[in-house]
């Protein structure tokens, strides 16, 4: 019944591409070059999620960052506090601003699915434990709000962990594909790899 569900709740959103393994120590800037798929590749830092051809153009963006104008850049350099977590990917943040994070999606709790709803407060769980009482900082994309006017967000933790990523990593949300977004491809790989490692939802009864 599991399967069953897990299956049907996958085909409600845009499914992942195949998974890809690769391997390699982390260096100062939390990046690697990959050895499988080639290029050079980033799980910590500013530019977690993010894949170039080479350490040299990471550097140079990551400059990019650290240079934009305050007022019109996509990285939100100062540290806010999340207060409260809505759902698996909905969180609060001081001052009363809501956030919904770009590029994942979790199971929603009112769905009629006893077994989607279980996963729901899983996913909600999880995030919960990662993010709530914790120093985050914000990166934004093309729009800055929703049509319920939450703020669009990538939302990165004091120790590097990128949470949009972390989710699905972990098995607790999908690849939100529906519309374009930076980390897109990242995203979709994600999501197969923790199915086949059968993290979070889907782990195996």
């Amino acid at each position: 019944m599991k399967t069953v569900v897990l299956v049907l709740l996958a085909g409600s959103f845009l499914a992942g591409s195949e998974a890809f393994g690769h391997g390699g120590g982390l260096d100062s800037l939390g990046c690697h070059h990959n050895r499988k798929a080639g290029g050079y590749h980033c799980h910590r830092g500013p530019l977690a999620g993010r894949s170039f051809a080479s350490k040299t153009e990471a550097l140079e963006a990551l400059q990019k960052l650290e240079t934009a104008p305050p007022g019109d850049s996509r990285l939100e350099k100062g540290w806010r506090t999340v207060t409260r977590v809505v759902d698996g990917d909905t969180l609060i943040l001081e001052g009363n601003e809501k956030v919904r994070l770009i590029g994942v999606d979790t199971p929603e709790t009112n769905d009629r699915r006893r077994l989607v709803r279980s996963f729901a407060m899983e996913a909600t769980d999880f995030t919960r434990r990662i993010a709530e009482g914790k120093r985050v900082r914000l990166e934004y994309d093309q729009s800055r709000t929703d049509r319920f006017g939450r703020t669009l967000a990538y939302v990165f933790l004091e120790d590097g962990t990128f949470l949009n990523a972390e989710i699905i990593k972990q098995g607790y949300g999908f690849a939100y594909t529906k519309y374009p977004f930076r980390y897109m491809e990242e995203f979709r790989r994600y999501e197969p790899e923790a199915r086949e490692a059968g993290r979070g939802m889907w782990k195996a009864e």
